[in-house]
């Protein structure tokens, strides 16, 4: 083989999901090979290549041509349930070059509860887990000289007894760096409260989430163990002004649950105010920590939108999922939670899910009145998903698992009590029922025509009604 123009390669997987679903993503960096990607050029004093699978829909032997003549001497492949398949092609192909193989992210995880095809002969070496300390240490390992086959087996054992790698020493990890255009293509996709933001950093103030929801999955999660990690609040200021500062005009925390911590929370607003930075801010919540003390420090720190997982709107579905040990207690925190929300001005998206374990189509109309009753900004309608790594994949009694699962995709089985071909159609009038309501269009408009009077985000919006008026939109006879 050539001598290597660059020593390690990053890459992200994922199969060209827009011919799958009709459903608008926001596109996220991987905050994981990210921090990867700062360390490893600490080591090597090397550029790091990283090429993400979820901005360009390419083929995986596209992705292959690519890679081969860059001659990298290591390859880190994160991958999903979904696209398996592909990261198993590409990790082949390389292999079969010379190139070592490095698998991180859910597929690792997936594949330590599933064995899926061919996948163990495309990976060197799985790191399963939070990779963000252990790869860089990893690789370091093999460029001094260490045995790939010697190394293996401790990984793969890790892999195979279920103990993942977790992030120990947050605050000593180099930061991420963005280049402008990072900002442009991970942009949130639709309208914000106030001014209109075209370019987005991503900050993680925390690894870990001990919330222990029955349906989660490293599909969804940003992080992987139970125990709360957290940075100091410093320097998460000071990661916020150089993102700030290298061109982005809004931020979006990548915490599982940036409020979960109420005094870590509380310290990031308070240094954040301090310091006079002015910025906009979106994160993630969950209704039983949107009080009134957390929502008041959100607002004034610059908070303008929440994702908040309402879930269901069946207070048996909520116990089901283990959100709370009283489905009533939950569903009054959601009410109390977004009226403050609207009263602090801080714009939402509930986040839903039909087709959960149980659920009946009766369920489904009780979230549907839950959303219009809290009126959101927006709404988001996932159908339920058994992942591998999820608590309930060893629970519920599925036929043989279905290749190509994602969470926008009519499911081949669902454990409700909802035939499985409905489902699609159920997230549908979900859809309909909320936005196409004449009261949900004056106010959207009204608090965000400034995002409209822009000519990429008019041409970036009716790309997504026609995608979703073939689908999501579409009449429906229930």
């Amino acid at each position: 083989m050539n001598s290597k123009t660059d020593t390690v390669l990053l890459l992200r997987i994922d199969r060209d999901v827009s011919t799958h679903t009709s459903h608008p993503r926001h596109l996220h960096p991987p905050l994981d090979l990210k921090y990867i990607q700062a360390a490893v050029h600490q080591i090597t004093g090397q550029s790091v290549p990283f090429m993400d699978g979820w901005l360009h829909a390419w083929s995986p032997s596209q992705l292959t041509e690519k890679i081969l003549p860059l001659r990298p001497q290591m390859v880190v492949i994160k991958a999903a349930t979904w696209c398996i398949d592909e990261a198993v092609f590409v990790g082949k192909r390389l292999r079969g070059e010379g190139i070592t193989t490095i698998a991180v992210g859910q597929h690792v995880s997936h594949v330590s509860k599933l064995d899926h095809r061919g996948w163990k002969e495309a990976f060197d070496i799985p790191v399963p887990g939070e990779p963000e300390e252990e790869v860089p240490l990893l690789i370091k390992r093999l460029l001094e000289g260490e045995s790939v086959r010697l190394l293996a087996p401790y990984y793969f054992d890790r892999m195979e007894k279920n103990k993942p790698f977790l992030v120990q020493e947050p605050d000593q990890m180099p930061k991420p760096c963005f280049d402008e255009k990072e900002f442009s293509d991970y942009a949130f996709p639709f309208p914000i409260p106030g001014n209109v933001a075209h370019k987005w950093g991503y900050v993680l103030t925390s690894w870990g989430c001990p919330r222990k929801c029955r349906h989660c999955s490293e599909v969804v999660r940003k992080t992987t163990g139970t125990i709360l990690r957290t940075r100091n609040p410093v320097r998460v200021a000071d990661e916020i002004a150089s993102l700030l500062q290298a061109g982005a005009d809004a931020i979006c925390f990548e915490d599982d649950s940036l409020f979960c911590n109420r005094r870590h929370f509380l310290n990031i607003c308070e240094e954040i105010i301090r310091r006079g930075l002015h910025f906009p801010w979106i994160s993630h919540a969950r209704p039983d920590e949107l009080d009134e003390e957390r929502i008041a420090a959100a607002a004034k720190a610059g908070a303008v939108l929440l994702k908040v997982g309402v879930e269901s709107g069946a207070s048996n579905i909520i116990e089901t999922i283990g959100k709370s040990a009283s489905g009533e207690v939950w569903l009054d925190k959601v009410e109390k939670g977004f009226a403050l929300l609207q009263q602090y001005n801080v714009g939402s998206v509930a986040l839903f899910m039909v087709g959960i374990p149980h659920e009946t189509e009766a369920d489904v109309e009780k979230s549907i009145a839950l959303a219009k009753k809290i009126k959101p900004d927006y709404i988001q309608i996932q159908i339920f998903c058994t992942y591998p790594d999820s608590s309930f994949f060893d629970q519920l009694e599925a036929p043989l698992y279905p290749e190509g699962l994602y969470h926008y995709l009519r499911p081949a089985w669902s454990p409700s009590r909802i035939p499985p071909d409905k489902l699609p159609l159920l997230q549908s009038r979900f859809y309909n029922s909320f936005y196409l309501r004449p009261e949900y269009v004056i106010r959207h408009i009204r608090q965000f025509w400034r995002f409209y009077t822009n000519i990429p985000n008019i041409i970036r919006i009716m790309n997504w009604i026609n995608l979703m008026r073939r689908n999501l939109f579409a009449p429906l006879k229930l």
